[in-house]
C-alpha cells in the first residue's frame, strides 16, 4: 500500500506542476518527473503518443503487482520490505526523469 499511496501523491504533485502555466524549465522537468514516476504506464503512453495521458487503472495495477513482488522478494530473503520499496521508488523517479527528458526534447 505504501507504493500505491506514494504513486498517488507523485501523480497529484506532478499534475499540479505540469498544469500550472507559470511552471517552466526546472519546474516543468520536476513536474513530469514526479508525474511519470508515479504513473509509469501512462508515461509510456504519453511519450509515445505525445499527449498527457492518465491511464490510472493500469498504473495502480502496476504498483500493486510491484508491491506484491517486492513483498515476496523480501519474505523469501527474510528481510524487511522497506529497503526494496525505497529502491523501487528511487528507480521510478529515475524512470520518470528519463522520460521527462524525452518530453522536454519533443516540446
Amino acid at each position: 500500500m505504501i507504493l500505491v499511496g506514494v504513486a498517488v501523491v507523485l501523480m497529484v504533485i506532478g499534475l499540479t506542476l505540469v498544469n500550472d502555466t507559470s511552471c517552466d524549465g526546472a519546474c516543468e522537468t520536476l513536474g513530469f518527473t514526479l508525474l511519470y514516476g508515479g504513473l509509469p504506464i501512462s508515461a509510456v503512453f504519453g511519450v509515445v503518443f505525445g499527449d498527457l495521458v492518465v491511464a490510472w487503472p493500469l498504473d495502480m495495477t502496476f504498483w500493486v503487482v510491484v508491491g506484491f513482488l517486492l513483498a515476496r522478494f523480501a519474505d523469501n530473503r527474510g528481510r524487511n520490505v522497506l529497503g526494496p520499496t525505497l529502491i523501487a521508488l528511487a528507480l521510478a523517479l529515475i524512470y520518470g526523469l528519463v522520460l521527462s527528458q524525452f518530453v522536454e526534447i519533443a516540446i
